[in-house]
């Protein structure tokens, strides 16, 4: 039996305020072509569907469309609720979808919801558990003693009901450790990670495939089959040397077998290091200068951002470097030379993505001139 596995879609989920949604439409219809191409039997997503628990209405028709066509297909959709989640609004209507073969796990009820596929003389057990805490194992458990993560996982998976011999897959949203080791992070990822918050891999040794979500990084912990897929975009710089991917599930009599399917962003995240002039000649050819782009200057340059803008329309973020290392950091880093009128129009046009027009110009320089009027 096959399955698609994939997490932390984060929809709604903005780059420095810039919206994501034509990139995040373009990656879910990547995935929808790869789930036409290999005819999975399921399709399991390991949680932050969402990037906060009050997702914008483009937010919730972007997930019901995406979910839509997932239902319109011959296969069963697994879905848990992460910790970017609100476990009540994913959950909603469960019961309903269930019977268009999606399975969502929203708020924890005390144990793995198990949900079981049948394809001729294969089965194949599929256990969800969504982002839990102890104090939610607690609640349902209060005689029990449950100090940590590991120990509330441990009691969600002995309170449930397991059957032996039967393939199973669990589905998970923790941050999984295993002999001491952790997974890799990166600079997107919720204060939910590592330290008290780790769960220990053996919890999950009765299950052939631990679908996570949670960990940027495509990567396994502990065994292969314990599995972060990571996500289907790149979220911050630290990702930008990630190749993202679905990764793909096969579950057969001789055991459990993983490949992966490469996904195709409509725009990079890269970081270029140069003179600003160097920079800007090379961005009026570059085939990717749609891409999100953080620079690295080797010199100080006036009015830098608007500059690179030209070329590079997002550019995210200048650092600036000099023989004696960083000299200053983020878009601001000459702040302390600008006058009032360069800060403003940086600060304009950082908020609304378009530069001020001569009449804006004037007019703030007039009012700027009443006010400094005013305090002299």
């Amino acid at each position: 039996m096959r399955f698609i596995h994939i997490s932390d879609l984060h929809i709604g989920k903005k780059l420095r305020d810039r919206s994501l949604e034509e990139d995040q439409q373009h990656i879910l219809s990547e995935i929808l072509r790869i789930v036409d191409e290999i005819d999975p039997d399921g399709v399991i997503i390991a949680g932050d569907v969402y990037d906060t628990s009050s997702p914008t209405v483009d937010s919730v028709r972007m997930l019901d469309w995406f979910l839509t066509e997932l239902s319109g297909r011959d296969l069963d959709t697994f879905v848990i609720a992460g910790n970017h989640d609100s476990p009540e609004k994913l959950g909603f209507g469960n019961r309903i979808f269930e019977k268009n073969r999606l399975f969502i796990s929203g708020v924890f009820s005390g144990t793995m919801d198990r949900h079981t596929l049948v394809r001729g003389d294969e089965r194949v057990d599929v256990y969800l558990l969504p982002f839990i805490k102890p104090a939610h194992v607690r609640r349902m458990y209060p005689d029990e003693e449950i100090d940590d993560y590991t120990d509330a996982v441990a009691s969600a998976i002995a309170h449930t009901e397991i059957e032996e011999g039967v393939p199973k897959i669990a589905v998970t949203h923790q941050f999984i450790v295993s002999d001491g080791d952790s997974p890799v992070t990166c600079d997107s990822e919720s204060v939910f990670v590592g330290g008290t918050e780790s769960v220990k891999a053996s919890v999950f040794d009765g299950f052939d495939y631990v679908a996570l979500g949670h960990i940027h990084k495509p990567q396994s912990i502990g065994r292969e089959t314990v599995r972060y897929c990571g996500t289907p975009l790149k979220y911050s710089l630290s990702e930008k040397d990630h190749q993202k991917s679905v990764t793909i599930v096969d579950i057969t009599a001789d055991g459990v077998e993983l490949s992966y399917e490469p996904l195709m962003p409509l725009r990079d995240m890269r970081q270029i290091t140069g003179r600003l002039e160097d920079l800007i000649a090379y961005g009026r050819n570059d085939p990717g200068r749609e891409d999100y782009i953080y620079v690295t200057l080797t010199e100080d340059a006036i009015d830098a951002l608007s500059r690179l803008r030209e070329v590079f329309p997002n550019t995210m973020n200048i650092d600036v470097v000099g023989t004696e290392g960083i000299k200053g950091v983020t878009e601001e880093v000459a702040v302390e030379r600008m006058d009032m009128m360069e800060l403003f129009s940086q600060f304009y046009e950082l908020r609304t993505g378009a530069p001020l027009t001569d009449s804006q110009r004037k007019l703030v320089a007039d009012l700027m001139d009443d006010d400094m009027g005013a305090i002299m």
